[in-house]
Protein backbone atom coordinates (compact mmCIF):
# COMPACT_ATOMS: atom_id res chain seq x y z
CA UNK A 1 0.00 0.00 0.00
CA UNK A 2 1.34 3.46 -0.87
CA UNK A 3 0.67 6.83 1.04
CA UNK A 4 -1.11 8.91 -1.26
CA UNK A 5 0.50 12.23 0.77
CA UNK A 6 4.21 11.38 1.56
CA UNK A 7 4.22 8.22 -0.77
CA UNK A 8 5.73 5.91 2.05
CA UNK A 9 5.30 2.24 1.52
CA UNK A 10 3.52 0.08 3.85
CA UNK A 11 3.45 -3.35 4.35
CA UNK A 12 -0.55 -3.77 5.17
CA UNK A 13 -4.01 -1.31 5.80
CA UNK A 14 -3.42 -1.29 9.72
CA UNK A 15 0.36 0.16 8.81
CA UNK A 16 -0.59 2.32 6.28
CA UNK A 17 -3.40 3.60 8.64
CA UNK A 18 -1.80 3.86 11.45
CA UNK A 19 1.24 6.18 9.37
CA UNK A 20 -1.72 8.28 7.93
CA UNK A 21 -3.18 8.61 11.54
CA UNK A 22 0.49 9.43 13.23
CA UNK A 23 1.75 11.81 10.38
CA UNK A 24 -1.14 12.73 8.31
CA UNK A 25 -4.09 13.56 10.86
CA UNK A 26 -7.32 15.29 9.05
CA UNK A 27 -7.27 19.22 9.51
CA UNK A 28 -10.09 20.23 11.33
CA UNK A 29 -12.66 20.15 8.74
CA UNK A 30 -15.94 21.90 8.46
CA UNK A 31 -19.28 20.40 9.20
CA UNK A 32 -20.29 19.48 5.99
CA UNK A 33 -19.24 21.02 2.24
CA UNK A 34 -23.14 20.68 1.41
CA UNK A 35 -26.21 23.06 2.94
CA UNK A 36 -27.64 20.13 5.23
CA UNK A 37 -30.92 21.49 3.82
CA UNK A 38 -30.56 21.37 0.72
CA UNK A 39 -33.09 19.44 -1.24
CA UNK A 40 -32.71 16.64 -4.31
CA UNK A 41 -34.96 15.53 -6.16
CA UNK A 42 -34.80 12.49 -9.62
CA UNK A 43 -34.28 14.21 -12.66
CA UNK A 44 -38.16 14.06 -14.17
CA UNK A 45 -36.09 14.05 -18.18
CA UNK A 46 -37.63 10.25 -18.87
CA UNK A 47 -34.16 7.75 -19.47
CA UNK A 48 -31.99 9.85 -17.04
CA UNK A 49 -32.54 8.56 -13.52
CA UNK A 50 -29.77 11.25 -11.74
CA UNK A 51 -30.69 12.70 -8.48
CA UNK A 52 -30.05 16.78 -8.83
CA UNK A 53 -30.12 19.63 -6.00
CA UNK A 54 -33.55 21.27 -6.55
CA UNK A 55 -31.17 24.59 -6.71
CA UNK A 56 -29.65 22.97 -9.79
CA UNK A 57 -32.35 21.05 -11.05
CA UNK A 58 -33.57 24.44 -13.75
CA UNK A 59 -29.56 24.50 -15.14
CA UNK A 60 -29.82 20.52 -15.50
CA UNK A 61 -32.91 20.03 -16.92
CA UNK A 62 -31.71 23.29 -19.49
CA UNK A 63 -28.67 21.21 -20.41
CA UNK A 64 -31.14 18.41 -21.82
CA UNK A 65 -32.99 20.89 -23.76
CA UNK A 66 -29.41 21.80 -25.71
CA UNK A 67 -28.81 18.07 -25.62
CA UNK A 68 -31.78 18.24 -28.21
CA UNK A 69 -31.09 20.82 -30.36
CA UNK A 70 -31.72 20.08 -33.68
CA UNK A 71 -31.27 23.16 -35.64
CA UNK A 72 -30.38 22.90 -39.11
CA UNK A 73 -29.97 26.87 -39.81
CA UNK A 74 -27.22 27.11 -37.12
CA UNK A 75 -24.11 26.70 -39.25
CA UNK A 76 -23.40 29.31 -42.18
CA UNK A 77 -20.91 29.87 -44.50
CA UNK A 78 -19.09 26.78 -46.18
CA UNK A 79 -18.98 23.59 -44.63
CA UNK A 80 -16.10 20.89 -46.37
CA UNK A 81 -16.32 17.38 -45.70
CA UNK A 82 -13.28 15.84 -44.25
CA UNK A 83 -11.29 18.98 -43.66
CA UNK A 84 -9.46 19.68 -40.37
CA UNK A 85 -8.89 22.97 -39.16
CA UNK A 86 -5.20 22.46 -38.19
CA UNK A 87 -2.41 20.04 -37.45
CA UNK A 88 -1.93 17.50 -34.81
CA UNK A 89 0.19 18.25 -32.16
CA UNK A 90 2.64 16.00 -30.94
CA UNK A 91 2.07 13.22 -28.36
CA UNK A 92 3.25 14.44 -25.07
CA UNK A 93 3.53 11.65 -22.69
CA UNK A 94 1.11 10.78 -19.51
CA UNK A 95 2.19 12.75 -16.59
CA UNK A 96 4.31 11.50 -13.66
CA UNK A 97 2.47 9.99 -10.91
CA UNK A 98 4.76 12.26 -8.48
CA UNK A 99 3.67 12.10 -4.75
CA UNK A 100 4.54 15.51 -3.93
CA UNK A 101 2.15 16.40 -1.10
CA UNK A 102 -0.50 19.27 -1.67
CA UNK A 103 0.85 22.25 0.47
CA UNK A 104 -1.52 25.31 -0.28
CA UNK A 105 -4.64 26.10 2.39
CA UNK A 106 -7.23 24.06 1.44
CA UNK A 107 -5.68 21.44 -1.12
CA UNK A 108 -5.76 17.93 0.21
CA UNK A 109 -4.38 14.14 -1.54
CA UNK A 110 -6.78 11.62 -1.99
CA UNK A 111 -6.75 7.95 -1.36
CA UNK A 112 -6.58 5.22 1.66
CA UNK A 113 -7.96 6.91 4.43
CA UNK A 114 -8.97 10.41 2.48
CA UNK A 115 -12.40 11.87 1.98
CA UNK A 116 -14.25 10.40 -0.68
CA UNK A 117 -17.17 12.40 -2.25
CA UNK A 118 -18.56 9.51 -3.56
CA UNK A 119 -18.15 6.87 -1.48
CA UNK A 120 -18.96 8.94 2.30
CA UNK A 121 -19.49 6.83 5.85
CA UNK A 122 -23.08 5.74 5.88
CA UNK A 123 -24.88 7.60 8.92
CA UNK A 124 -28.25 8.17 8.96
CA UNK A 125 -29.62 7.98 5.80
CA UNK A 126 -30.96 11.95 3.84
CA UNK A 127 -31.91 12.94 0.63
CA UNK A 128 -28.33 14.75 -0.10
CA UNK A 129 -26.52 11.64 0.82
CA UNK A 130 -28.63 9.61 -1.66
CA UNK A 131 -27.46 11.99 -4.41
CA UNK A 132 -23.85 11.21 -3.26
CA UNK A 133 -23.89 7.20 -2.51
CA UNK A 134 -26.32 6.85 -5.41
CA UNK A 135 -30.11 5.81 -5.75
CA UNK A 136 -29.12 2.29 -5.51
CA UNK A 137 -26.32 2.47 -2.87
CA UNK A 138 -27.23 -0.93 -0.96
CA UNK A 139 -28.06 -3.02 -4.23
CA UNK A 140 -26.73 -6.37 -4.53
CA UNK A 141 -27.51 -7.09 -8.33
CA UNK A 142 -28.52 -4.87 -10.97
CA UNK A 143 -31.83 -5.77 -12.62
CA UNK A 144 -31.22 -8.70 -15.66
CA UNK A 145 -32.56 -6.13 -18.10
CA UNK A 146 -29.70 -3.25 -17.42
CA UNK A 147 -26.89 -6.29 -17.71
CA UNK A 148 -28.63 -7.15 -21.32
CA UNK A 149 -28.67 -3.72 -21.82
CA UNK A 150 -25.34 -2.64 -21.04
CA UNK A 151 -24.10 -5.97 -22.72
CA UNK A 152 -25.87 -4.91 -26.07
CA UNK A 153 -25.70 -0.81 -25.93
CA UNK A 154 -21.85 -0.83 -25.05
CA UNK A 155 -21.65 2.89 -24.93
CA UNK A 156 -22.40 6.00 -26.88
CA UNK A 157 -19.74 7.50 -28.64
CA UNK A 158 -18.36 10.34 -30.15
CA UNK A 159 -15.09 11.42 -31.96
CA UNK A 160 -13.74 14.67 -33.27
CA UNK A 161 -15.63 16.77 -30.89
CA UNK A 162 -12.72 18.25 -29.35
CA UNK A 163 -11.83 19.67 -33.07
CA UNK A 164 -15.42 21.43 -33.44
CA UNK A 165 -15.36 22.86 -30.25
CA UNK A 166 -11.31 24.14 -31.77
CA UNK A 167 -13.58 25.88 -33.91
CA UNK A 168 -16.10 26.94 -32.13
CA UNK A 169 -13.69 29.03 -30.06
CA UNK A 170 -12.02 30.25 -33.07
CA UNK A 171 -15.29 31.58 -33.58
CA UNK A 172 -16.55 33.04 -30.06
CA UNK A 173 -17.52 35.93 -29.28
CA UNK A 174 -16.72 36.18 -26.09
CA UNK A 175 -13.50 33.97 -25.68
CA UNK A 176 -10.20 35.88 -24.92
CA UNK A 177 -8.28 32.48 -25.05
CA UNK A 178 -8.58 28.82 -24.41
CA UNK A 179 -7.07 25.37 -24.22
CA UNK A 180 -7.87 22.06 -25.23
CA UNK A 181 -6.67 18.43 -24.83
CA UNK A 182 -5.63 15.88 -27.22
CA UNK A 183 -8.14 15.22 -29.95
CA UNK A 184 -7.86 11.71 -29.87
CA UNK A 185 -10.55 11.95 -26.37
CA UNK A 186 -14.17 10.98 -27.20
CA UNK A 187 -17.00 11.92 -25.39
CA UNK A 188 -18.74 9.03 -23.95
CA UNK A 189 -22.34 9.31 -22.96
CA UNK A 190 -24.74 7.20 -20.99
CA UNK A 191 -27.29 4.95 -22.45
CA UNK A 192 -30.77 5.75 -21.80
CA UNK A 193 -32.18 4.35 -18.34
CA UNK A 194 -28.79 3.31 -17.51
CA UNK A 195 -28.28 5.10 -14.24
CA UNK A 196 -25.64 6.50 -12.41
CA UNK A 197 -22.52 5.06 -14.22
CA UNK A 198 -20.96 8.53 -14.70
CA UNK A 199 -17.90 7.71 -13.03
CA UNK A 200 -17.39 4.53 -15.14
CA UNK A 201 -18.34 7.09 -18.48
CA UNK A 202 -15.46 9.43 -17.48
CA UNK A 203 -13.22 6.48 -16.89
CA UNK A 204 -13.66 5.11 -20.59
CA UNK A 205 -13.13 8.38 -21.72
CA UNK A 206 -9.62 8.89 -19.88
CA UNK A 207 -8.74 5.48 -21.54
CA UNK A 208 -10.05 6.92 -25.28
CA UNK A 209 -7.24 9.09 -24.35
CA UNK A 210 -4.67 6.26 -23.50
CA UNK A 211 -5.78 4.50 -26.87
CA UNK A 212 -6.00 7.37 -29.54
CA UNK A 213 -2.93 9.37 -28.38
CA UNK A 214 -0.79 6.06 -28.13
CA UNK A 215 0.00 6.76 -24.62
CA UNK A 216 1.83 5.18 -21.17
CA UNK A 217 -0.89 1.95 -20.82
CA UNK A 218 -2.44 1.59 -24.37
CA UNK A 219 -1.40 -2.28 -24.03
CA UNK A 220 -3.58 -2.29 -20.97
CA UNK A 221 -6.58 -2.51 -23.23
CA UNK A 222 -5.99 -3.83 -27.16
CA UNK A 223 -7.03 -0.55 -28.34
CA UNK A 224 -10.85 -0.89 -27.06
CA UNK A 225 -12.86 1.05 -24.54
CA UNK A 226 -13.33 -1.48 -20.88
CA UNK A 227 -17.14 -2.50 -20.48
CA UNK A 228 -18.68 -1.48 -17.20
CA UNK A 229 -18.50 -4.78 -16.06
CA UNK A 230 -14.59 -4.95 -17.12
CA UNK A 231 -14.13 -1.78 -15.11
CA UNK A 232 -15.86 -2.89 -12.34
CA UNK A 233 -13.50 -6.24 -12.30
CA UNK A 234 -10.29 -4.03 -11.81
CA UNK A 235 -11.51 -2.01 -9.45
CA UNK A 236 -12.21 -4.88 -7.27
CA UNK A 237 -8.59 -6.10 -8.42
CA UNK A 238 -7.34 -2.63 -7.22
CA UNK A 239 -8.75 -3.58 -4.15
CA UNK A 240 -7.67 -6.93 -3.28
CA UNK A 241 -3.92 -5.47 -4.00
CA UNK A 242 -4.59 -2.89 -1.15
CA UNK A 243 -5.01 0.25 -3.41
CA UNK A 244 -7.76 2.52 -1.91
CA UNK A 245 -8.80 -0.15 0.07
CA UNK A 246 -11.19 1.99 2.02
CA UNK A 247 -13.83 2.30 -0.85
CA UNK A 248 -14.65 -1.46 -0.59
CA UNK A 249 -15.73 -0.85 3.09
CA UNK A 250 -17.57 1.93 2.27
CA UNK A 251 -19.45 0.76 -0.43
CA UNK A 252 -19.65 -3.63 0.63
CA UNK A 253 -18.34 -3.75 -3.63
CA UNK A 254 -19.30 -2.39 -6.63
CA UNK A 255 -19.30 -5.86 -8.89
CA UNK A 256 -22.81 -6.47 -11.05
CA UNK A 257 -24.50 -3.23 -8.99
CA UNK A 258 -24.76 0.24 -9.95
CA UNK A 259 -23.38 2.15 -7.13
CA UNK A 260 -21.35 4.87 -7.70
CA UNK A 261 -17.85 5.24 -8.14
CA UNK A 262 -15.63 8.46 -8.03
CA UNK A 263 -11.80 10.01 -8.02
CA UNK A 264 -10.99 6.94 -5.33
CA UNK A 265 -11.71 4.31 -7.45
CA UNK A 266 -10.11 5.58 -10.63
CA UNK A 267 -7.07 6.34 -9.00
CA UNK A 268 -7.37 2.74 -7.59
CA UNK A 269 -7.74 1.30 -11.45
CA UNK A 270 -5.26 3.51 -13.51
CA UNK A 271 -2.50 2.59 -10.65
CA UNK A 272 -3.36 -0.96 -10.90
CA UNK A 273 -2.61 -0.74 -13.95
CA UNK A 274 0.65 1.36 -13.75
CA UNK A 275 -0.48 3.99 -15.37
CA UNK A 276 0.68 6.78 -14.36
CA UNK A 277 -2.12 9.65 -12.44
CA UNK A 278 -2.00 11.97 -9.80
CA UNK A 279 -5.06 12.83 -7.73
CA UNK A 280 -5.79 15.99 -6.09
CA UNK A 281 -8.61 17.57 -3.69
CA UNK A 282 -9.94 21.38 -3.43
CA UNK A 283 -12.11 21.98 -0.10
CA UNK A 284 -12.67 24.87 1.20
CA UNK A 285 -15.68 26.47 3.40
CA UNK A 286 -16.22 30.03 2.16
CA UNK A 287 -18.30 29.98 -1.13
CA UNK A 288 -15.87 30.67 -4.35
CA UNK A 289 -12.57 29.55 -2.57
CA UNK A 290 -12.73 25.79 -3.65
CA UNK A 291 -13.58 27.27 -7.46
CA UNK A 292 -10.79 29.65 -7.32
CA UNK A 293 -8.73 26.97 -6.50
CA UNK A 294 -9.64 24.75 -9.16
CA UNK A 295 -9.81 27.08 -11.62
CA UNK A 296 -6.02 27.94 -10.87
CA UNK A 297 -5.14 24.64 -10.82
CA UNK A 298 -6.62 23.57 -14.37
CA UNK A 299 -5.47 27.10 -16.32
CA UNK A 300 -1.81 25.85 -15.04
CA UNK A 301 -2.07 22.65 -16.39
CA UNK A 302 -2.99 23.64 -19.76
CA UNK A 303 -0.70 26.34 -19.45
CA UNK A 304 2.76 23.80 -19.09
CA UNK A 305 5.54 24.84 -20.82
CA UNK A 306 3.91 28.17 -22.87
CA UNK A 307 5.49 31.31 -22.98
CA UNK A 308 4.20 34.47 -23.75
CA UNK A 309 0.93 35.93 -24.32
CA UNK A 310 -1.76 32.57 -24.87
CA UNK A 311 -3.13 32.72 -28.43
CA UNK A 312 -7.04 31.87 -28.77
CA UNK A 313 -6.65 28.86 -29.05
CA UNK A 314 -4.61 26.34 -27.81
CA UNK A 315 -4.55 22.65 -28.61
CA UNK A 316 -2.02 20.42 -26.78
CA UNK A 317 -1.31 17.01 -26.57
CA UNK A 318 -2.38 17.09 -22.60
CA UNK A 319 -4.71 14.19 -21.20
CA UNK A 320 -8.24 14.89 -20.25
CA UNK A 321 -8.96 15.34 -16.29
CA UNK A 322 -11.08 13.26 -14.21
CA UNK A 323 -13.40 15.88 -12.24
CA UNK A 324 -15.21 14.77 -9.27
CA UNK A 325 -17.31 17.23 -6.95
CA UNK A 326 -20.30 15.70 -4.91
CA UNK A 327 -22.71 13.59 -6.70
CA UNK A 328 -21.46 14.14 -10.13
CA UNK A 329 -18.12 13.83 -12.16
CA UNK A 330 -17.36 14.63 -15.85
CA UNK A 331 -13.90 14.77 -17.88
CA UNK A 332 -12.44 18.10 -18.26
CA UNK A 333 -10.80 18.58 -21.90
CA UNK A 334 -10.27 22.46 -21.83
CA UNK A 335 -10.32 25.69 -20.49
CA UNK A 336 -11.65 29.23 -21.34
CA UNK A 337 -11.23 32.60 -20.41
CA UNK A 338 -13.46 35.37 -21.36
CA UNK A 339 -13.44 38.42 -22.55
CA UNK A 340 -15.48 40.08 -19.67
CA UNK A 341 -13.30 38.25 -17.03
CA UNK A 342 -15.19 34.94 -16.09
CA UNK A 343 -13.56 31.29 -16.86
CA UNK A 344 -14.85 28.15 -17.59
CA UNK A 345 -13.81 24.59 -18.04
CA UNK A 346 -14.57 22.81 -20.69
CA UNK A 347 -16.03 19.79 -20.08
CA UNK A 348 -17.69 16.33 -21.63
CA UNK A 349 -20.03 15.30 -19.47
CA UNK A 350 -21.41 11.74 -19.80
CA UNK A 351 -24.87 12.42 -18.45
CA UNK A 352 -25.72 14.39 -21.86
CA UNK A 353 -24.95 13.91 -25.58
CA UNK A 354 -23.69 15.92 -28.14
CA UNK A 355 -26.48 17.99 -29.97
CA UNK A 356 -27.28 16.35 -33.43
CA UNK A 357 -26.67 19.93 -34.39
CA UNK A 358 -22.80 19.69 -33.54
CA UNK A 359 -22.58 16.70 -34.28
CA UNK A 360 -23.04 16.86 -37.97
CA UNK A 361 -20.36 19.55 -37.77
CA UNK A 362 -17.99 16.85 -36.65
CA UNK A 363 -15.18 15.87 -39.60
CA UNK A 364 -15.97 19.40 -41.02
CA UNK A 365 -14.78 22.85 -41.75
CA UNK A 366 -17.26 25.25 -40.70
CA UNK A 367 -18.35 28.78 -40.13
CA UNK A 368 -21.14 29.49 -37.34
CA UNK A 369 -23.60 31.80 -36.55
CA UNK A 370 -24.11 31.45 -33.41
CA UNK A 371 -20.83 29.35 -31.56
CA UNK A 372 -21.14 30.94 -28.08
CA UNK A 373 -24.24 29.08 -28.04
CA UNK A 374 -23.20 25.59 -29.34
CA UNK A 375 -20.38 26.24 -26.47
CA UNK A 376 -23.36 26.48 -23.68
CA UNK A 377 -23.49 22.73 -23.48
CA UNK A 378 -19.32 22.34 -22.88
CA UNK A 379 -19.03 25.66 -20.41
CA UNK A 380 -19.00 24.33 -17.04
CA UNK A 381 -18.25 28.13 -14.52
CA UNK A 382 -19.24 29.84 -11.84
CA UNK A 383 -23.09 29.44 -12.56
CA UNK A 384 -22.65 25.47 -11.92
CA UNK A 385 -19.66 25.22 -9.82
CA UNK A 386 -20.79 27.93 -7.11
CA UNK A 387 -22.64 25.43 -5.18
CA UNK A 388 -20.25 22.92 -4.08
CA UNK A 389 -17.32 23.62 -1.64
CA UNK A 390 -15.01 20.61 -2.44
CA UNK A 391 -13.66 19.21 -5.67
CA UNK A 392 -11.80 16.17 -6.56
CA UNK A 393 -8.82 15.78 -9.95
CA UNK A 394 -7.37 13.12 -11.55
CA UNK A 395 -4.74 13.62 -13.99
Amino acid sequence: MICPFCGMVGSGEYDMLLHMETLHPEEDSTPGTRDPHEQYAECPIDGCGEFVSLAGMDYHIDLHVEEQQDSPDSPGGQVTNGAQPGQLPPIQPARSSGTKSATKDGEMRLGVGGQLLSTPVISEPDTSQKAELGKYAHEQQMPSWLISLLHKGGEVASDGVITVLEQLLHQSRSTEYSYLCHPAVQHISKLKKEGGFCGYRNIQMMVSYINGAGANGKDKFGGRLPSIFEIQECIERAWDMGINAQGRIETGGIKGTRKYIGTPEAQALFVSLAIPCTAQGFKHPEQGKSEAKLMMAIEQYFQQGLRGPPPKVTCTSLPPIYFQHAGHSLTIVGFERQKHGPSNLLVFDPMFRDPPALARLIGRTFKHKSADESLKSYRRGSNYLRRYREFEILR
